[in-house]
């Protein structure tokens, strides 16, 4: 039986939870992130179930350092929360959440969301594991790891490692496979969060603004297309050693 970790202090819904779940996965609890990592160290979890409002230490933080262990790269992490402003849900995104349950939920709607995010993530490395694209290959300077899901920009004094969330190595991925071709934002929220979820469309442009940061002079190549979306241009000029050669002329 699969194996899930939920992260929450009230009793209430640690038996619904518990209840909803009991025919697909041994549910562990734990009430503090102390208890969560503890758990996270000794055992090995298919889904995360994380409260945004534990005492302490809150859930999106959690979620935020949970997602940069490349060890839970491909492990859902669903967050379940009483707040339901637009804002609160780009944070959850942003902090590396693949879902977002509003309290109070019908276990239903729960199981349902988990299903959905559970046949996604199976879609996803299976399909990166069946694709004709090797799992390592480099484009535009940019070395894609798949199944580890990372990348390295190889700049001419060596080889840097991007420290890229899920979602930003799934965004900038699906651009580079697609390179040239422009993909609105409705196919990225399709193609990384799936067609089930309501996201809004600004925490795309959120994601690629902070892609960009991280890819620091290759972030160039993910171009702006105004009124339809984004594409991978990699033939986008390199325009700061022009801007080098300028300021030492200038001086």
């Amino acid at each position: 039986m699969r194996k899930a970790l939920l992260i929450e202090d009230a009793k209430e819904y640690q038996a619904i939870v518990r209840a909803t779940l009991i025919d697909r996965f041994d549910v562990v609890i734990a009430e503090t992130a102390e208890q969560a990592m503890s758990a996270l160290a000794n055992d090995k979890f298919d889904l995360l179930l994380i409260d945004v409002g534990l005492p302490g230490r809150d859930g999106l933080s959690i979620c935020q350092e949970l997602r940069s262990d490349s060890r839970l790269a491909n492990t859902p992490i669903l967050l379940v929360t009483g707040r339901n402003e637009t804002a609160d849900v780009v944070l959850g995104f942003e902090a590396g959440a693949d879902d977002y349950i509003q309290k109070p939920f019908r276990p239903e709607e729960l199981r349902a969301r988990i299903e959905a995010r559970l046949k996604r993530t199976s879609s996803i490395v299976a399909g990166a594991a069946a694709s004709s694209t090797p799992d390592q290959f480099t484009k535009s300077g940019l070395r894609f790891s798949v199944g580890l899901q990372r990348v390295a920009h190889v700049e001419a004094n060596g080889e840097r490692e991007l420290d890229l969330t899920p979602n930003e190595f799934k965004i900038l991925y699906f651009l580079a496979r697609n390179d040239g071709r422009t993909l609105t934002r409705g196919d990225i929220l399709k193609e990384v969060w799936g067609e089930k979820l309501h996201v809004v469309e600004r925490t795309v442009d959120k994601h690629i603004c902070a892609l960009r940061r991280k890819l620091g002079s290759a972030g160039r190549f993910v171009a702006s297309v105004s009124g339809e979306g984004y594409r991978f241009d990699p033939s986008a000029p390199d325009h700061s050693s022009n801007n080098r050669g300028a300021m030492r002329m200038g001086s």
